[in-house]
């Protein structure tokens, strides 16, 4: 099924469960049942239409967790408050119980429009700040994670103007730079190359890996020509601002022996390697950050999480998709083991699918300021 597709098969499932829900808890109301069982019913109605109707969605896309993701999503926004419209407009009598829950029910709407067409749009700069050793002059690394996007668009080059507007030094792209069928990426890699030239016309030093939605060889093929490089378990090394900087990338489906070794290599654990000047790994999932455990670095930097997309006041995001703890995974500049470690919340947000929503979460281009251990840089 096509996400446009699944998206309407969404709506009518919302309309459909809302309805009947919403139905059948009049005639419950007339009836005389008492308030509270009514809403226990009705709930029960909404989630046994909710099941049924996504386990048919994944009947037709096959096992895809986001596809249920989605079912409730919709139903909760639409179906739900229609659900308490229909109750607030044909239920007599009923109690103020039901009548507050109908109100909350319909304040469904607006978070729903909110989370689908303004916070995924809401672009913001989250600029953090680190100290390492021996750094004199500031550097600054900017962070263009989780593009993942279908097309490059008014969006995407927004973003990219924004971020190169901060005037970063080095400009890394952790991971899911696309979204789409490989047999889409000779007709849409243009837009992407321009994109990289943008950045590279600005910022010579430009790091990409890949990710869940982009490979390796599509990123080589974007990138040809450009300037930028595409780390595969590589390490690169140059001098900048007078110190020597090395950027190891890490493939999240590549040779685990060779991430291993490259992560070794740039830790300087003893190996021919690079110990020497500043270190940085850079890897789409933070889990990057178990393979120099025990030699750290300088710096992780990563994305994949989006922030969790969604996140709930004092929990967090509920749904991480990775190992690391849920508040690192959340974004930010945190500490793991002794190992700084930044994560993006992203530029986009999961495709295919998923609802396209952020909630609570709202997208990021990252400013990393890199200062001297002995002071800051104000």
């Amino acid at each position: 099924m096509q996400p446009v597709l699944l998206n309407y098969y969404c709506v009518a499932v919302a309309v459909l469960v809302g309805a009947v829900s919403g139905i059948v808890s009049v005639r419950w109301l007339r009836g005389g049942l008492r308030s509270g069982r009514v809403l226990w019913r009705a709930a029960g109605v909404g989630f046994v239409g909710t099941v049924v109707f996504g386990v048919g969605a994944l009947a037709i896309t096959g096992v895809d967790g986001f596809t249920l993701i989605h079912v409730a999503y919709v139903v909760g926004t639409v179906g739900v408050p229609l659900a308490g419209g229909i109750v607030l407009l044909w239920a007599r009598p009923r109690s103020r119980v039901v009548t507050a829950v109908c109100v909350i029910a319909l304040a469904a709407v607006p978070v729903g429009v909110y989370a689908t067409y303004v916070e995924p749009f809401w672009l913001r700069v989250d600029a953090v700040e680190l100290a390492v050793e021996g750094v004199d002059e500031p550097i600054r690394i900017g962070v263009l994670a989780d593009l993942q996007t279908t097309g490059v668009g008014d969006y995407e080059r927004d973003a990219v103007e924004r971020l190169l507007g901060l005037g970063p030094d080095v400009v890394v792209l952790p991971g899911d730079l696309y979204q789409f069928d490989a047999d889409l990426l000779d007709e849409r890699a243009p837009q992407f190359t321009q994109l990289i030239e943008r950045i590279v016309d600005e910022v010579p030093l430009v790091y990409l890996v890949s990710g869940n939605t982009d490979t390796v060889a599509g990123l080589r093929r974007i990138t040809a020509g450009t300037g930028a490089r595409v780390l595969d378990n590589e390490i690169d090394t140059f001098e900048l601002k007078d110190v020597s900087v090395s950027i190891g990338g890490t493939t999240l489906f590549g040779d685990d022996a060779a991430a291993q070794r490259m992560a070794g290599r740039l830790a300087g654990d003893g190996q021919a390697g690079v110990r020497a000047g500043l270190r940085i790994l850079l890897g789409h999932k933070p889990d990057a950050i178990e393979l120099v455990g025990a030699t750290p670095v300088d710096l992780v930097v990563a994305g994949h999480t989006h922030g969790g997309q969604v996140s709930l006041p004092i929990f967090g995001p509920p749904l991480t998709l990775t190992n690391v703890p849920r508040h690192v995974a959340a974004g930010g500049l945190h500490e793991l083991d002794g190992t700084p470690i930044y994560v993006s919340t992203g530029v986009g947000r999961e495709r295919g699918n998923a609802p396209q929503l952020r909630l609570g979460v709202r997208p990021s281009i990252g400013i990393i300021d890199l200062v001297s251990a002995g002071g800051g840089s104000g």
